[in-house]
């Protein structure tokens, strides 16, 4: 799938970072609880366009990367905000870090997310048969299971509404790893003690190989897995996932990667990245959620 650049690529400053402002034509909800526990409550910012449409507008979870470890919802608000702007409900998350809980409850908060969503479709005027996710490096991770994983109950949660779906219709990967009972992420946890698998998962795939293959979102891929489309730097390893994509057509899954120019891990949160991959993140959202 070829990227495609916008038309003012070239007035774009490389390397700054992109606008957090929040335009007339966005109404913002910020810290908006989505999922509760007995000791925690989950936020999300919702960003919602300020024209109504009727039947509601699609819906995107955003979902920050970090390494499982790090990171906020204000991470990806420029990316949330810009969605908006172009049309879509965006809600960008919090969710439980290896610091707070091990795997799945990041998990367990992405797919609360969803029904969250579709629960309040009248409140923020969505459409809840039209829900994407898109997130970045864990992040990325993190979606790909949502987009595989969905119908595992293991993944679901008690974060609420749950007699809602957690399905998304469209997943959107951005540089993160798919597999994670084998490749880099397994290989890591057995020769760096404090890997951040290991925080995550709280032992190395030989103590806990279970939770390393709830969490492998290669594994799940089934008939029921949503398109799932991958977006990375050139310089960001594109090789990445190419067994899952291969899966994916396998089972006539839509499925691409998209590599850009230049790109280093991150650069969706860069220009003149940010622009030519919401540009693509555009068509994408508009060509599956129809």
């Amino acid at each position: 799938i070829p990227p495609q650049p916008p038309t003012d690529a070239a007035l774009l400053p490389n390397d700054s970072v992109p606008d957090t402002s929040i335009p007339e034509s966005v109404n913002a909800h910020l810290d908006v609880p989505y999922a509760t526990y007995e000791s925690r409550t989950v936020l999300a910012d919702i960003f919602v366009p300020a024209m109504e449409t009727a039947g509601g507008h699609p819906a995107v979870v955003v979902v920050h990367g970090g390494g499982w470890q790090n990171g906020d919802k204000a991470k990806f608000r420029a990316l949330a905000i810009d969605l908006a702007k172009r049309g879509f409900v965006s809600a960008a998350i919090e969710y439980r870090l290896a610091n707070d809980a091990h795997f799945p409850a990041a998990m367990h908060d992405c797919s609360a997310a969803v029904r969250f969503l579709r629960a309040s479709a009248d409140t923020y005027g969505i459409d809840p048969k039209k829900i994407a996710a898109i997130g970045g490096s864990a992040g990325g991770h993190l979606v790909g299971l949502m987009a595989s994983g969905w119908n595992n109950p293991e993944l679901h949660g008690a974060g609420g509404h749950p007699d809602e779906s957690s399905q998304l219709q469209l997943a959107i990967v951005m540089a993160g790893p798919l597999q994670i009972a084998t490749g880099s992420v397994a290989d890591r946890s057995l020769t760096a003690k404090d890997s951040n698998a290991v925080r995550w998962f709280g032992g190395t795939i030989k103590e806990h190989r279970e939770l390393y293959e709830l969490a492998d979102a290669h594994l799940q891929i089934s008939a029921n897995t949503c398109p799932i489309f991958f977006l990375t730097g050139e310089h960001d390893n594109p090789d990445r996932n190419q067994s899952s994509r291969d899966k994916l057509q396998e089972l006539n899954i839509p499925t691409g990667l998209l590599t850009y120019k230049d790109g280093k891990h991150g650069c969706w949160n860069r220009q003149p990245w940010f622009a030519r991959m919401n540009d693509d993140i555009e068509r994408l959202l508009r060509e599956h959620l129809k």
